[in-house]
């Protein structure tokens, strides 16, 4: 019964999700759905691609979508994709989304739109379905799962087609079937996230050690080996092109995090905006510190097992980041930390529901200062 319900809450996110595409895109962008990629003007169009009609952006830096996008295309880099963007073995590392969408449209170019569209949707209904599963198994409303939707990174892939829903979702996935010990989901799961992002990995090391610490040595070896296929990959692309990820990070704890916090942006807006803007910074930046927070209690509880392991690992990842580039943008923070504020969240959703799901809110302050304009936009066509 719980299942059932969980379904029909996911498809009617799907089709909410789908109903602001449509609007958005009817109404800002003339009805071109490439638009939802940000594409730049100085983003290479590979020949194969300059019979399409391509919504461009002008003035912006573009976003990751559009890279993902040419991915999409031309997933096994046999096109001419990789070499048309600088930093294409770093983004290639992120295959699971453009893969699926190859696949789905079986390699036409034509259906790669639609079919891309179909695998975000469809991650965005897995988010909801395995969240409302979870709050069911802590005896709470299954609605709850509808929490999905607010969180920072599908309010993002949905905005700007990037990779992060689809982690979001199946860090949900991961908590559900870790909790009732399914090896073979569990590692299905985890398999798909670390070729999704790299930031999946920590979620691995963290749950592999709390294996290893229970002395559930063959769990801990199938879950070290779901790392394997993307290890692989990456060290095939390294050969390519070497990722920079370790610049990413500092050996020094909340190094990024407080240097956004004492060095805010001053953005190219007038004075009152610009003011709002630093602001809602501020609070997606207080919603960071108050997971840290939940994350402390949970030391201070000695909360140790499949979720809280990985929490603690996703959390030592967010205090070691300090690229200023993640860090400067809530849509980029935001989206990154989603699986350490989503796990977080659902380690505490059967203490105070309410409350858990606050930090997420916080970021999502900030993200609707960008989408003000699309929903002004869509309230004047209507």
């Amino acid at each position: 019964m719980a299942a059932r319900r969980a379904a029909i809450l996911g498809m009617a996110a799907v089709l909410f999700l789908w109903l602001w595409q449509f609007l958005t895109v009817r109404y800002n962008y003339g009805g071109n759905w490439t638009a939802l990629f940000r594409i730049a003007p100085h983003m290479p169009v590979p020949d194969f691609l300059k019979s399409e009609r391509l919504y461009i952006f002008q003035g912006i830096q573009g976003y990751d979508g559009q890279v993902y996008h040419l991915i999409a295309h031309d997933p096994w880099m046999r096109k001419g994709s990789a070499e048309a963007f600088a930093g294409s073995g770093f983004r290639y590392q992120r295959i699971l989304v453009p893969a699926l969408a190859w696949m789905i449209a079986l390699g036409r170019d034509m259906w790669i739109h639609a079919a891309y569209f179909m695998v975000v949707l469809g991650f965005a209904f897995l988010g909801v379905y395995w969240l409302a599963l979870l709050a069911s198994r802590s005896g709470l409303n299954t609605a709850w799962g509808l929490a999905f939707v607010l969180a920072p990174a599908t309010i993002t892939s949905i905005d700007r087609m990037t990779a992060d829903i689809a982690l979001a979702a199946l860090t949900v996935g991961f908590a559900l079937y870790a909790g009732t010990g399914s090896r073979w989901k569990t590692v299905a799961v985890l398999t798909c996230a670390a070729l999704t992002r790299e930031t999946a990995l920590p979620l691995i090391a963290g749950y592999a050690l709390y294996l290893f610490t229970r002395r559930r040595f063959v769990d801990g070896v199938w879950v070290s080996a779901t790392a394997i296929p993307a290890a692989a990959w990456f060290l095939y692309l390294s050969r390519r092109d070497p990722s920079p990820v370790l610049s990413y990070l500092s050996w020094i704890p909340l190094a990024g995090f407080a240097d956004r916090v004492f060095h805010p942006v001053n953005y190219s807006l007038p004075a009152l905006k610009n003011v709002f803007a630093v602001a809602f910074d501020y609070l997606a930046l207080a919603g960071v510190a108050m997971t840290l927070i939940f994350v402390v209690r949970l030391v201070i509880q000695r909360r140790w097992d499949a979720q809280a392991s990985a929490v603690y690992a996703l959390a030592a990842a967010a205090a070691l980041l300090q690229n200023r580039g993640v860090w400067e943008d809530a849509n980029a923070f935001g989206r990154v930390l989603t699986p350490f504020l989503l796990l977080t969240a659902i380690q505490g959703i059967g203490w105070r529901p309410w409350l858990v799901f606050v930090p997420m809110l916080l970021v999502d302050a900030r993200l609707s200062l960008d989408l003000w304009s699309q929903v002004a936009g869509v309230v004047r066509g209507l």
